[in-house]
């Protein structure tokens, strides 16, 4: 490869889900005409138990690569394998259940890639899909944000849904294989690219998310966030970048956090019901996560180099 040409690899990691719409359409927009200078390559690493059964197929049509490794485990551990195994210069990394926005998808990439280390697309939900569940009334809260509200925060605001990165840099940083739970991999990643002082982009190239977990399922991967996000805490690699810890700094130093530690004992499960049920506003959404992490006794720990 000399120095004009770029080779993209798009990572997908997935857990024996159906590639095939996110093929498609990144199929589509490779149809529509790379910059001059710019091929790709599409990776699945799939960690489900069994090969899909139309892993095949996928490859024969969408001329994609289908790793599969079911020995392996959690996310972090599939996205670095990703990253290990492809052969690019740039790496996009997509959630398998992503779908571009739009048909320039990767186009819009390759314009951007050269001009910084880190590019993040954005995350996006489809209009009025499944808008009951409790998932897409926070996604839409929080997640579906403009380039310009997400540089405000460029650190904090990164998601590894939808992101590009230079693939010298992946292999320098990796996401950390000790979080096998749900939840905060991306949250380190974010926060590691600050520490090294990279370059990040957000663009407005968003992806539509597609899999929407039921309320209760959904709880309980928040509820398993937050628990993390403890650990995170008292082992010190979480910052006052991150919203939900500098609300529990505040709380801390007026005493208050002991009251809520309380109030979560005594209303906790009784609120992640009714949130379940879809009948309370979002505000309690915010309201459970934090009396949630105030439930733990943190000690705050100094940042580990």
């Amino acid at each position: 490869m000399n120095l004009q040409e770029h080779l993209l690899s798009v990572c997908i990691a997935s857990y024996g889900d159906d590639v095939q719409p996110l093929l498609h359409s990144l199929c589509e927009s490779k149809n529509r005409g790379l910059p001059n200078s710019w091929s790709i390559e599409i990776i699945i690493s799939d960690q489900f138990q069994s090969t899909h059964v139309d892993a095949k197929k996928w490859e024969v049509e969408f001329d994609c690569s289908y790793i599969h490794n079911p020995l392996q485990t959690g996310r972090s551990n599939n996205r670095n394998n990703l990253g290990q195994e492809a052969q690019g210069d740039y790496l996009l990394f997509l959630d398998a259940d992503a779908l571009p926005t739009n048909q320039t998808f990767l186009q819009d990439y390759c314009q951007h890639a050269t001009l910084t280390d880190v590019i993040v697309g954005g995350t996006a939900y489809k209009p009025d899909f499944k808008s009951d569940k409790l998932r897409v009334k926070i996604g839409k809260l929080k997640e579906e944000q403009s380039a310009a509200v997400r540089e405000q925060y460029p650190y904090a605001s990164f998601s590894a849904f939808n992101f590009l990165i230079r693939r010298e840099i992946f292999l320098e940083l990796l996401f950390n294989e000790d979080i096998t739970e749900y939840g905060h991999e991306d949250t380190l990643f974010g926060l590691e690219l600050k520490y090294r002082n990279m370059a990040i982009m957000h663009i407005d190239n968003p992806a539509y998310h597609m899999g929407i977990d039921e309320n209760d399922v959904f709880l309980d991967k928040t509820t398993a966030a937050i628990d993390g996000l403890a650990k995170l805490i008292i082992a010190g690699k979480i910052d006052e970048d991150i919203k939900l810890f500098r609300a529990y700094r505040i709380a801390q130093r007026s005493g208050v956090h002991h009251l809520l530690r309380l109030i979560n004992g005594l209303l906790g499960k009784t609120l992640k019901k009714a949130l379940s049920s879809g009948f309370l506003p979002v505000f309690f959404y915010d309201v459970y996560k934090f009396i949630r992490l105030c439930s733990h006794p943190i000690k705050i720990g100094r940042r580990m180099p």
